[in-house]
């Protein structure tokens, strides 16, 4: 079975990313302007508490971005592009709370790390929601959203 993608069914999907990448590069040039501020030279990452906040922060950001992405485009693709936007944006809502939370200091950063991995724990659920429907659709016969919409909504 050929499946063609639809783009107006991903271009939302692609709204969050580009805002997704703008977001890191923001973290980044924010990452070097305190680094400039501090007088910290190449290639140091420790010596100022200050610096050190703000680089962990971005650091810790760019460790989740694959996860988060790879959460973000499987429900995209596989569940709904509209919830998956709304939770793609709180995603990035929450990390912009966090970075700034954890330039401050580190316990200020745990408001947004907690809806951050709530937003995270939404793509996920609907991913393998969307995965486990076209599996058994595929391979089992059975269509549970079909199934469902028929039972339980009454048009």
């Amino acid at each position: 079975m050929s499946t063609v993608i639809n783009l107006e069914n991903v271009a939302l999907l692609g709204v969050v990313t580009l805002a997704g990448g703008y977001q890191l590069g923001s973290f980044a040039k924010r990452v070097g302007k305190r680094r400039y501020q501090v007088k910290l030279a190449y290639p140091a990452v420790t010596g100022n508490k200050d610096f050190e906040l703000i680089y962990r922060a971005q650091q810790n950001c760019l460790e989740f971005y694959p996860v988060f992405m790879s959460a973000f485009w499987i429900s995209g693709l596989f569940f709904h592009q509209v919830p998956t936007f709304l939770a793609g944006v709180g995603y990035l809502y929450a990390r912009e709370k966090y970075f700034t939370g954890y330039t401050k200091s580190a316990e200020e950063r745990l408001p947004g790390f907690r809806w951050s991995v709530r937003c995270l724990m939404a793509l996920t659920a609907m991913g393998m929601f969307g995965l486990a429907n076209i599996l058994l659709k595929q391979y089992a016969g059975i269509d549970v959203c079909d199934q469902y919409l028929r039972q339980y909504i009454k048009f």
